[in-house]
């Protein structure tokens, strides 16, 4: 019988491969007020919400 442990572990392994993670890169010294406000926000929510807005254009 799988232990708990185990089961999760398998679990997190198939989310994992239906995930796709896209990066953004901020600029320190040039960027730093929208880096600030990315931080202060459920920044993937918004840049999905901004997305699905495009399609529907």
């Amino acid at each position: 019988m799988e232990d708990k442990a185990t089961k999760q572990a398998e679990y997190q392994r198939k989310y994992e491969q239906k995930r796709v993670l896209k990066r953004v890169s901020f600029n320190l010294e040039t960027e730093a007020d929208l880096l600030e406000l990315a931080n202060s926000m459920d920044f993937s929510q918004w840049v999905k919400e901004q997305l699905r807005e495009k399609l529907r254009k």
